[in-house]
């Protein structure tokens, strides 16, 4: 039809069809700089908040080396209180657990570790976070729990440990055959490190010397 305009009649045409949007038009165009100004400074706001939060994080590990259990933990609880829901929050959770789990205050340990099963979006930390709760659940003598809490799986990379914890609490609970299964996957699962396997091993043959 525009072929048969001539060009002023083309130029109102464009004139009413602006007047017409005009409003439209720019109120895209507003919100889309109020969108990349938005997302900008979350940017900033977030890479602000994450350095505040290492700064934290290094203090807290400094005097955990140094074996100053008070400031430690007040450090933790400063960064898991303003940070929880970064990684360097979570990790200031697995630290409060660990000293409460020093102090023999498992409850503390346990709601320290539940934060983070529930709040992180880290795989690998829900599988810690589960795997430390199933000890201290065993060391409350609650075996049918912490092989409650191990049977979801978030991380797979982490079978053989979870088996073996699997099997502490088939042993607690007086089932050996599934306290020997468990080990037995626990062994096919984990490497020959020095450090995990011996003591493993060691389970799964007084299991299988000791029917």
């Amino acid at each position: 039809m525009t072929d048969y305009l001539t060009e002023q009649e083309q130029i109102e045409l464009l004139k009413n069809w602006i007047k017409q949007y005009s409003l439209v038009i720019l109120t895209g165009v507003l919100l889309a700089i109020v969108g990349i100004s938005g997302w900008r400074y979350w940017q900033q706001r977030q890479t602000k908040n994450l350095t505040h939060a290492s700064v934290i994080y290094d203090e807290m590990l400094t005097k955990h080396a140094q074996n100053n259990s008070e400031v430690t933990i007040t450090q933790a609880q400063k960064l898991y209180d303003r940070y929880h829901k970064t990684v360097y929050g979570q990790l200031a959770a697995f630290m409060l657990a660990k000293e409460a789990i020093d102090k023999k205050d498992y409850q503390t340990a346990e709601n320290q570790l539940k934060a983070v099963l529930h709040q992180s979006n880290v795989a690998s930390f829900r599988q810690i976070a589960r795997l430390r709760l199933a000890r201290v659940l065993l060391v409350e003598q609650k075996p049918s729990d912490a092989i409650k809490i191990l049977e979801k799986v978030d991380d797979k990379n982490f079978n053989g440990l979870i088996n073996e914890i699997r099997g502490d609490g088939y042993l607690a609970m007086k089932n050996l055959e599934m306290a020997r299964q468990s080990y037995k996957e626990a062994l096919r699962e984990l490497p020959d490190a020095e450090t995990i396997r011996p003591l493993l091993q060691m389970k799964y043959d007084n299991l299988v010397m000791n029917p």
